[in-house]
């Protein structure tokens, strides 16, 4: 158990102790993610789970991981599972309480009164009492009792039955009805994920035994006997490719990486060794181009490679290639006709030109045809987040993280979002240092954990965090935009303008080059310079279609208000460049407009800058 876990679990235990199961259960499911070995971590969920089919099962794994184990035994047996164990009975002494009276002086009896007036009240009521309730008895008009049929004593009445209660149905609104516990309908579902073998190495034992522990999740234990099995053959591709996907489902990405590349390097016609590494490269924005590559290569050297083509497909949605996307849409129409992944991945497509309602239905089709699949769920709260609805995006999102056994920090950002949405930034911050702590080379982490820092206001964390993201991924403009605009809240409007500078090298479209202008403009205006009039139209110079609509207004507002010369009867305008008349600084501009730099991808707005001249 690593120092992270024991951490967590003592935390976990704390909470439960001291009477809040709600933060118990979310700390022991993430340890459970984590490692499904402990059987201690299954004692503690059975204490704070709902039901009893719930918590059965809960003492049965810990009873399976460690047969002695009696808290387990004495659970189950009062369950009505086991039979009865004397010597697990809890002896008496222990059971009685160990407390005394105080000792107590001499204390004088004052005579005793005796309230006849109220003892004669309390025996007239209780003759009227009993005389009400012998009638009710005898009679069978009362009101009590009209429309009831008697039932002698002794005759057995049949209890009523009732019909049975419709099955829940998912329904596609912001509310979501959560699916009932892992171990319950998530435990088997209905499109699991093919297992891509190469060869079966029938005469490895640790490979056997790898691979019944890889189809039940037991990550630890697959990667455990997978190693055991490559020291008995070291030229198999397919044990290292096994080997990385345990890794990658348990977030040891570094490992699984290179598990996967020594996959390519012994078998360099092994179609999954290039899958495995690109569904590394795709969890990153500035890889994409290289998880583009591998997968093209993946399906070249397997044309029958389904999963890869869904990948591929969901790669060129990432990169805004949608006419590609649909070209390897219909590769996976062929390969996998009967999949609710193909509805997934149509919505996908219908997501990405903002045909919200388009891709809900294609979810819903997804979940008709496996009610279990999680990554539908992930990508509902997509789809709220993507057309402004973050506060929806919650209630899915949990249900894929809670019961996704697999490391996926790209759903944890997701699930960042929504617990800001919903003002629960100390979860937000939380689970963020739980992915970065995990992957500390992840800058995407960083960039979220300043975005919801900046929604706190908390400017210079958020500042340090945007840095850090800069640092790991040098050559990405989101990055380094991000973190020039986030000197505005700390009023460094000059290091804001020197960044921006830096970051026009790594723009890569009209789209990116406007953005760069629009933040180097608003930084000369804050520095009071009239050179932002060069930036304010070498961004209207662009595509007009790459020009958000506010960074226009904004560039038309201080155009006209500051660079347009106005003359009057008595003077000529006069050809030389025009000077900015500073106004009084206690009044602004009749039309001042609030300027929100945009940031992109999963940045939202990181200051609000209020121009006053």
């Amino acid at each position: 158990m690593t120092t992270a876990e024991e951490k967590m679990f003592q935390e976990a235990r704390s909470a439960i102790d001291a009477g809040n199961r709600a933060r118990g259960k979310d700390l022991l499911t993430r340890l459970l993610k984590q490692n499904q070995e402990n059987p201690d971590y299954w004692l503690w969920m059975s204490a704070v789970v709902d039901s009893i089919k719930e918590r059965r099962y809960c003492l049965n794994q810990t009873l399976k991981l460690d047969p002695q184990n009696k808290l387990a035994r004495r659970g189950l047996i009062m369950l009505g599972d086991l039979p009865a164990d004397e010597s697990l009975a809890i002896p008496f002494e222990a059971q009685k309480r160990k407390w005394q009276l105080p000792p107590l002086g001499p204390v004088e009896k004052p005579p005793a009164k005796v309230p006849w007036l109220k003892v004669g009240i309390s025996f007239v009521g209780l003759v009227v009492v009993i005389v009400l309730v012998v009638l009710a008895i005898r009679s069978n008009r009362l009101w009590l009792f009209r429309g009831r049929n008697l039932a002698a004593m002794g005759t057995a009445v049949p209890t009523p039955t009732y019909p049975a209660s419709p099955t829940t149905t998912i329904t596609l609104t912001p509310r979501i009805i959560e699916p009932t516990a892992p171990w319950n309908i998530l435990q088997s579902t209905y499109t699991p994920t093919p297992i891509y073998v190469f060869t079966p190495h029938p005469i490895i034992e640790a490979f056997s035994i790898a691979m019944r522990n890889y189809q039940k999740d037991n990550w630890l234990e697959a990667i455990k006997y997978f190693n055991q099995a490559i020291q008995t053959q070291k030229d198999a591709p397919d044990l290292y490719y096994h080997l990385g996907e345990a890794y990658f489902q348990i977030g040891e990405l570094s490992n699984a990486l290179t598990a996967y590349e020594e996959s390519i390097k012994i078998g360099p016609d092994f179609a999954p060794g290039y899958y495995g590494r690109a569904k590394i490269n795709l969890l990153r924005r500035d890889t994409i181009d290289e998880a583009v590559e591998d997968l093209l290569t993946s399906v070249d050297l397997d044309p029958d490679y389904g999963e890869a083509y869904l990948a591929l497909l969901q790669a060129y949605v990432k990169e805004g290639d949608i006419e590609s996307a649909r070209e390897y849409l219909e590769d996976v129409e062929i390969l996998l006709p009967d999949t609710p992944l193909l509805d997934l991945a149509k919505g996908r497509i219908a997501l990405s030109e903002n045909e919200f309602n388009l891709a809900i239905d294609y979810t819903e089709k997804a979940l008709e045809k496996d009610l279990t699949l999680l990554s539908a769920y992930k990508f509902l709260g997509e789809i709220f987040q993507a057309s402004g609805n973050p506060r929806a995006s919650l209630d899915p999102l949990l249900i894929y993280t809670r019961y996704n056994t697999s490391f996926d920090p790209e759903a944890e950002i997701l699930l960042s979002t929504a617990y800001a949405a919903n003002n629960n930034f100390e979860e937000a911050i939380k689970l963020l240092d739980s992915i970065l702590e995990r992957d500390p080379t992840y800058y995407e982490g960083f960039t979220q954990r300043g975005v919801i820092y900046t929604t706190m206001e908390e400017y210079q964390k958020a500042f340090e965090d945007y840095a850090r993201a800069f640092k790991l991924a040098p050559k990405s403009f989101n990055a380094c935009i991000t973190l020039s605009e986030a000197n505005f809240p700390l009023k460094k409007p000059g290091n804001a303008y020197q960044k921006a500078s830096e970051c026009q090298k790594l723009a890569e479209n009209d789209n990116e080059l406007a953005h760069m202008y629009f933040v180097r403009a608003i930084a000369l205006e804050e520095l009071k310079n009239d050179v932002a009039k060069r930036d304010w139209e070498r961004m209207l110079e662009l595509d007009p279609e790459a020009i958000l609509p506010e960074w226009k207004a904004t560039a038309e507002f201080y155009l006209n208000q500051y660079y347009t010369a106005t003359p009057t009867p008595s003077e000529t305008p006069s050809p030389t460049p025009n000077t900015r008349t500073v106004l009084p600084t206690t009044k602004t501009p009749t039309n001042t407009q609030t300027v929100k730099p945009t940031i992109t991808a999963t940045i939202t707005a990181t200051a609000t800058i209020t121009p006053t001249k």
